[in-house]
């Protein structure tokens, strides 16, 4: 399996490849957290990440396309 978005989306069974993309997304929430200081519960983007995670960790829902590029571009934004 590579490293590419298609190849990840495209996979039904890549569930370690999703456990790591969501290991970085709770990587990438504490660095927006640290980055912002005191921040407004109600940041979007704060807000953002942590519901991704949060649906990820209820029901392994996984990331779209879309959701993938915007969290590729706070991970630039916020590492």
């Amino acid at each position: 399996m590579g490293n590419r978005l298609v190849d990840i989306l495209d996979t039904e069974d890549g569930l370690e490849k999703w456990k790591q993309i969501f290991a970085k997304m709770n990587i990438l929430l504490v660095h927006m957290e640290s980055k912002k200081g005191n921040y407004d519960i109600d940041d979007p983007e704060i807000r953002w990440v942590s519901d991704r995670i949060e649906y990820w960790n209820s029901d392994k829902r996984k990331l779209n396309k879309n959701e993938m590029l915007t969290a590729n571009l706070y991970w630039k934004k916020y590492k």
